[in-house]
């Protein structure tokens, strides 16, 4: 069969783990030198397109055509080591069509948001903790839970700002509001959330009336790019998980539409996923599926780009290993939802989260994704903290 000498001949020039692979018509083959460390089952021929195999591979997954038995890990790190065979001379026209998109920003960004984050608040509600943090958590003690990970990870961040009251925060990509109001409660602070999702931007501005915030914190279903200083002016800011949609070809601006607002010296807390190396780090099936225009930065240049727009780099954290918890968590409450995410779409929809939220887990794992939290202050910073005892003693932050 075509196909199946096709799949055999991309599949022969992988290296690393041992693997097998059970075909379609009964065949059992073996690849690489080693015991297999996982197995590849085909149930049916797949519709396989040599030109993209990262596609044409989840594609077959979520059609229920592939199956995989065994070591998870080893196997999205075989496949994240042979990203340059895997991805295909598709997935290189796709990288130079999602540049030409990225000159369409404003309209594309808000339909790929909209892709993500609209399908429904209950979807989210069902795996994610209480207050919908849909970021990596902090697990500051191995005994701690999801929920509590997740409000660890917030007073890090916030710890990281050294807040005052009274000072006015930006919150870019404020998701459902929990950091902010986290921010109001416990440091007596006002702020302004930016969204571009209605479902995130309706929730959010439902749970500020619940906890009697409206008065001191904002969300705005809002582009980033409109930020304005002549309008707005704050003494902090942050963003957590958003940077990835915005690209590299517009990561100055992003940078700069945030100095723009910010005060002299303030603080800056960007949290977000980084690459290692300058391959694009962008998984072609994630890209298709699951974030459409996501784009995961490149280390050295997100710190060269934020020092050119006029920010000091403070502090650099990797939080590579406690995203691989949040993502253990993630999945363990969606498997015990299966049957109503089931219900409310179809169980080709379930194979295709199960798929991203395993691949995320084993890449952060060990497949060469990194969380980073990026403390930036816009100039020289006006008040540092003298140390960084305060982060882990709770304590509050002993400045100069």
């Amino acid at each position: 069969m075509l196909t199946k000498s096709t799949l055999a001949a991309v599949l022969a020039r992988l290296t690393g783990p041992g693997f097998q692979v059970k075909w379609w018509d009964g065949d059992v083959r073996r690849y690489g030198g080693d015991e297999p460390a996982f197995s590849l089952n085909f149930h049916a021929e797949p519709a396989f397109n040599a030109e993209d195999p990262m596609v044409s591979l989840g594609e077959a997954y979520m059609d229920g055509v592939l199956d995989f038995d065994g070591d998870w890990n080893a196997m999205l790190g075989l496949i994240n080591s042979n990203r340059q065979i895997l991805d295909g001379p598709l997935a290189r026209v796709a990288g130079v069509a999602r540049t030409l998109d990225r000159l369409r920003l404003r309209a594309r960004q808000k339909e790929n948001i909209a892709h993500h984050y609209d399908i429904g608040n209950d979807f989210y509600r069902m795996w994610l903790d209480p207050d919908m943090n849909y970021s990596c958590a902090y697990f500051a003690t191995a005994d701690m839970t999801l929920e509590q990970a997740q409000q660890a990870k917030i007073d890090h961040i916030l710890a990281k700002l050294c807040l005052k009251p009274g000072e006015r925060l930006l919150d870019v990509g404020c998701g459902w509001g929990a950091l902010l109001i986290r921010a109001a409660q416990r440091h007596g602070i006002c702020g302004v959330g930016l969204t571009l999702s209605a479902e995130q931007a309706d929730a959010g501005r439902a749970r500020l009336a619940k906890a009697g915030l409206s008065d001191r914190i904002e969300i705005r279903q809002m582009d980033y790019l409109d930020l304005s200083g002549a309008s707005d002016r704050f003494d902090k800011a942050v963003s957590v998980g958003m940077y990835e949609h915005v690209g590299e070809r517009h990561a100055a601006r992003y940078f700069a539409r945030v100095a723009d607002v910010l005060e002299p010296g303030g603080l800056f807390l960007l949290h977000t996923i980084v690459g290692h190396t300058d391959d694009g780090n962008t998984n072609r099936w994630v890209e298709k599926y699951i974030f459409p225009g996501g784009e995961i930065p490149y280390l050295p240049r997100l710190a060269d780009t934020a020092a050119k727009t006029g920010f000091f780099l403070l502090t650099q954290e990797s939080l590579r290993l406690h995203y691989a918890a949040t993502l253990a968590h993630w999945r363990a409450n969606f498997d015990r939802h299966l049957d109503a995410v089931r219900a409310r779409f179809d169980e080709r929809f379930v194979r295709m989260w199960t798929l991203y939220l395993r691949g995320s887990e084993a890449s952060f794992r060990g497949g060469g994704l990194d969380l980073g939290q990026f403390l930036f202050s816009r100039g020289l910073a006006a008040h540092p903290p003298r140390h960084q005892a305060h982060l882990y003693s709770g304590g509050e932050p002993v400045l100069w």
